[in-house]
């Protein structure tokens, strides 16, 4: 046959598997029970709609539809598994015995949850431009293409495209299903999903990267719709199937741990698209421990991060202990929201992740009111030493975990091939997705707090170049500051530590000083950014507040020039210095400072690492300045959330770079 022949006759098996899975769903006669399976089911349906979009069969409306050269020798086996997914819930026989449905005369059911539900992905997978039919319309059940008068599919159905508009609703069309068994109905959701598996493995490798991202944008819908604690219920119910690792039931699970402060009398944001009713933590707890468990280096308690041991073991395993200070003078009401966003943040880093998700597993917290802290505790994948690592006595001062702060500062002169720089900046990003996936924000976005475990506790000695992809390799993401979900309304934490020059300076000019509240997703953003200049250049971001003029010239976008500008405070004009031993920071020097960083970013950013890598950063940079869609939109409609914009301007074309998967290329 002619290459359109078989195009024409793939398209029609698609759009026939979209409509019988469908149609199947919409005569649904279930009680609440089963509605996780529905649901689990229509998201099973976008998945199967996505595939067709990428394999060509549903293009935009005007244009004709394709498929790769190399899908045509195999449109035999494509049609096939099209047809295998009309027949599983087209076969009455089999929907009976194998699925545990049976014929009825009732109504198909109407979930008020499910179809909110449901709405709002449709609603908000359009606006992420991922592909999908329009919402559901009863309406139009019976004038879908692509069914025959008895409901079969074939090449002498090409003739049925023109009178489509005229088909009458078959038998088939309207029969109704009751689900009597959940466990076997719940394996045909699954055998649906082993069969869209089975089309995405078919297509090019170009295809199936584009249908991974779709595929997480789905997942970022699914988890962004739950809004309530009856949505959230019912999709970890419809994604308990997921394995424990993967992203859509790890970020659902994530975000579950997400409770409002109001029991503490505080109010919450006045937003439909946030979480409107407060979310039970859980039954997670998280292990009570006690220094006197370990073995703790002299003067720990100078120290931000220490690695060591339980008492009596000191072969490992190793521990991560993290310093959290609070104000000697905070309020009860206060310490009772602070000490419940720790507990948080343990359970939300000791939770099964994904592979993406790269921060270490938290086992407890220690209040130290001694010394006005707290201690997070992580389990540490601390590397054994090589010979040129050198391990420091754990009894020791030097007993902190290698950052990347501390490599670009490195005297062993660690300087990593361009490859591997944006393989770790992809990755980095990775991670921070996954966390805005499921609407927590880090508020701690630094160099020193990417640690790197394969690295020992100090570098003494210059390595080889497959000790450093080794050990950028296997970065994790630590120094969450009071992170909180992006439900919360009160800042507890305001950005007071100025004098802590190196946190200040990684923060959005509008997060600065005694006047800082409202933290939002858009400056933990803006923190990436930085990190990404960073690692593109290889340079502290400190190194930029003792830049020259000549270093700091102006940006493309006109915003400043040299080691000092007039900045407009009140009525008069003030010249902003910046050096790398000064006391304080507050927002005229962060504006001062994201100046000569973009600055830079415009003058050699492309040159040094590509157009590609400089437009994610600038993404990064300006991200919180610009008016975005937003959070929400009017009437309880999600919108494109600052998470997907990230993902679509950062992660995606970070990941796509060459040579971004393997140190050799």
């Amino acid at each position: 046959m002619e290459p359109g022949t078989y195009i024409s006759i793939a398209q029609i098996a698609f759009q026939g598997a979209c409509v019988a899975v469908k149609t199947f769903r919409k005569g649904l006669n279930f009680n609440q029970d089963a509605e996780r399976l529905v649901l689990a089911l229509e998201m099973e349906r976008f998945r199967l709609q996505i595939w067709g979009e990428n394999a060509g069969l549903s293009p935009p409306e005007g244009q004709p539809p394709t498929l790769p050269s190399r899908l045509l020798p195999i449109c035999s086996i494509l049609n096939d598994y099209l047809e295998q997914i009309q027949s599983l819930v087209k076969d009455g026989g089999g929907l009976t015995s194998r699925y545990g449905l049976s014929p009825t005369e009732d109504p198909p059911t109407k979930s008020e949850l499910v179809r909110k539900l449901v709405g709002r992905m449709h609603q908000s997978i359009r606006r992420a431009g991922v592909g999908g039919d329009e919402a559901d319309d009863d309406a139009k059940d019976g004038d879908e293409a692509g069914d025959g008068a008895d409901g079969s599919l074939g090449v002498q159905d090409l003739a049925l495209q023109a009178k489509r508009s005229q088909l009458k609703p078959t038998v088939w069309k309207r029969a109704r299903w009751a689900v009597r068994d959940l466990d076997k109905f719940d394996n045909l959701v699954k055998d649906l999903a082993q069969r869209i598996s089975k089309l995405n493995d078919l297509m090019t490798e170009t295809q199936q990267r584009k249908t991974r991202e779709d595929n997480y944008r789905v997942n970022m819908v699914v988890v962004g719709s739950a809004v309530d604690e009856a949505s959230l219920e019912l999709i970890r119910a419809a994604v308990q199937g997921e394995s424990d690792t993967s992203q859509v039931r790890a970020a659902i699970e994530r975000k579950a741990l997400a409770v409002t402060d109001s029991d503490h009398g505080v109010p919450q944001r006045a937003n439909t698209a946030k979480l409107s009713q407060p979310l039970r933590v859980g039954s997670a707890s998280v292990q009570p421990l006690s220094l006197d468990h370990f073995l703790l280096p002299n003067g720990f308690t100078n120290l931000k991060r220490f690695i060591t041991v339980k008492n009596a073991e000191t072969d490992g395993p190793y521990f991560l202990f993290e310093r959290k200070p609070f104000d000697a003078n905070t309020l009860p009401q206060d310490m009772a929201r602070l000490t419940s966003r720790i507990q948080r943040l343990v359970l939300l880093l000791q939770k099964p992740k994904s592979p993406e998700f790269k921060t270490p597993i938290a086992i407890s917290c220690i209040k130290d009111t001694t010394r006005y802290c707290w201690w997070i505790v992580y389990r540490f994948p601390l590397h054994e030493p090589n010979p040129k690592l050198a391990l420091q006595p754990l009894t020791k001062h030097k007993g902190s975990p290698v950052s990347l702060l501390s490599l670009m500062k490195s005297t062993a002169k660690i300087r990593p091939p361009l490859e591997q720089r944006i393989t770790l900046a992809s990755t980095l990003c990775a991670t921070f997705s996954e966390l805005y996936l499921s609407g927590w924000m880090h508020k701690g976005i630094r160099s020193d707090n990417v640690l790197f475990p394969m690295a020992g506790l100090e570098l003494s000695e210059p390595i080889g170049p497959d000790q450093v992809w080794e050990i950028l390799a296997s970065p994790l993401i630590c120094g969450f500051d009071y992170s909180r979900h992006e439900s919360e309304w009160a800042t507890i934490d305001k950005a007071r530590s100025s004098g802590d020059l190196g946190a200040a300076i990684y923060r959005h000019p509008n997060y600065q000083g005694e006047a800082a509240e409202g933290y939002k997703v858009q400056y933990d953003v803006y923190s990436v950014g930085l990190i990404l200049v960073e690692i593109a250049l290889w340079v502290p971001l400190r190194s930029f507040l003792d830049a020259t003029k000549k270093s700091s010239s102006s940006s493309a976008t006109g915003s400043g020039s040299g080691s000092s500008s007039s900045i407009q405070l009140g009525t008069k004009p003030a010249s902003v210095n910046l050096s790398a031993d000064m006391k304080t920071f507050h927002a005229p020097h962060a504006l001062e400072l994201k100046k000569r960083v973009l600055g830079r970013v415009d003058n050699e950013l492309a040159f040094r690492v590509g157009s590609t890598y400089c437009q994610a950063v600038k993404f990064c940079l300006e991200f919180a300045d610009r008016q975005t869609e937003g959070d929400a939109l009017d009437g309880g409609e999600v919108g494109v959330h600052p998470a997907m914009e990230f993902y679509d301007n950062v992660v995606v074309p970070l990941a796509s770079l060459p040579n971004l998967f393997g140190k050799d290329g």
